[in-house]
Order: structure tokens, then sequence, then C-alpha cells
């Protein structure tokens, strides 16, 4: 089994602004702390990949056929393009044994591009219209929270086979759409599409990201799978 030594030397191979989880900070025996340091350290790399352990990089990411179907509308991005998981930071790890759960926050920025079909009614008019567009935002906070099962590996070693998974979601900066003559604008915390008291977007807005957002969480959640099934828990918690 390939050991990856997460923490070398006590932050010599920690990125830049990690350095204050080096394993040092940990009270020995204190495997959740562990655990929480050598993921959050190894997550920084999902970007560029982890090609030691087979996890692959998220940079770029692509997707197809993103449908978001309001019935008045549908507006279909047959292609995508998202960058941005090399910026990822990793902004909160929380873990519960208890709970047999793991948590992750990720702030991100990102920019999604390539071309999309809007069919449907706009202002009592019959719309049809396609064209190149782009998504972008400088910060964009999404939590995963994922099940986690204890299982055994052919090695004898303990591994974490996580297996199920949900998300919420957060615009921390402006949400640029570029519909390029269709429509451009932003979405804030301060627009109409935004409930401020509750800190949750609105029902509509929300099942329009809802479509993106599923399938880019699934690649984040297929990653953090395969990581934590090539990774003996035996070496996270130490």
């Amino acid at each position: 089994m390939i050991r990856i030594t997460l923490l070398l030397v006590a932050g010599c191979f920690v990125p830049e602004g990690y350095a204050s989880i080096a394993p040092f900070a940990c009270v020995p025996g204190d495997s959740a702390c562990f655990i929480k340091a050598n993921t959050r350290v190894a997550l920084s790399y999902l970007g560029d990949g982890i090609p030691e352990l087979g996890v692959d990089s998220l940079e770029p990411m692509y997707l197809r056929n993103i449908t978001m179907d309001q019935g008045h509308f549908k507006l279909v991005f047959p292609t995508m393009k998202l960058v941005g998981a090399k910026n990822c930071k990793i902004d909160d790890i929380q873990l519960s044994f208890s709970r047999s759960t793991i948590s992750v926050t990720y702030d991100c920025p990102f920019e999604a591009t390539g071309k999309y079909d809007f069919n449907g009614k706009m202002f009592f008019f019959d719309v049809n219209h396609s064209g190149d567009y782009m998504v972008k935002s400088d910060s964009f906070k999404t939590t995963i929270i994922s099940k986690i099962d204890t299982i055994y590996g052919p090695d004898g070693n303990r591994y974490w086979n996580l297996v199920a998974s949900n998300y919420f979601f957060e615009p921390v900066e402006p949400l640029l759409i570029d519909l390029g003559k269709f429509y451009v604008g932003e979405i804030t915390k301060e627009s109409p599409f935004f409930t401020v008291a509750s800190n949750k977007w609105w029902p509509e807005v929300a099942k329009i990201s809802e479509p993106t957002l599923t399938a880019a969480v699934a690649r984040f959640h297929n990653v953090l799978k395969t990581f934590f099934l090539r990774m003996p828990l035996e070496e996270l918690s130490k």
C-alpha cells in the first residue's frame, strides 16, 4: 500500500495557509484531530488530483446536458466546462464518530462556460434562443455531508466508504450570469432572489441551480470516496 506522507516535516510540504493544521497542533491520541488535519491537507490537492492514490483531477470538470426545467421555460446546457477547483479552500471539516458522518465545506471560485439553449415564455412571448454563456463567482461555499461506513480491505487495514451524501450551498460573492445579448446580470445576497432573513435561496432559484450543483457535488463526492477507499484509517489517524 502506497503511503503518502501528507504532512511532511511538520509543514515543508504543506501549502501556504495550512501550516496551522500540522500534526503538532493535535494532542497525541486525538485521532479525530489527526484525521481532520491529514484530510484537510490531502483535499487541498484535489484540484490537481492525487495520482499515487488513483484520485482524478477535478480541474477542469466537464458536465453535459444539464437541464433546468421550470415548466414555463427550459434552459439546457448541452456542454459545461467548470474551472476553479484548483483554488478551492477547505473552509471547515466536521467529523462525528457518533453519527458516522464527515462534513466538508469548500469555498471555491468557479467559472462555467459552454453553449446554452433557452425555450419557453418570457413576458408572454415565446422565446427560442441559443448562444454562449458564462456563469462565475469569486466565492461560493458548498458543504458536503457524507455518511461513513468503516470497512476492511484485503490488506487488513480499515478504510472509510462514503455511502451517501447531502449538500447545501451559499453564494458569498455575487453570481455573474452572462447569456450574451439575451441576459447579463448578477445575483447577490441583496437581490430579490435571495432571502436574507433565512440565509436560504428562494425555492425557485434553488430548483434552477440544483441540476448543476448536483452534478458538480457528485464529482466532488466521488473523489472524496476514492480518497478514503485508498487511504487506510490507521494512516489518517496518526
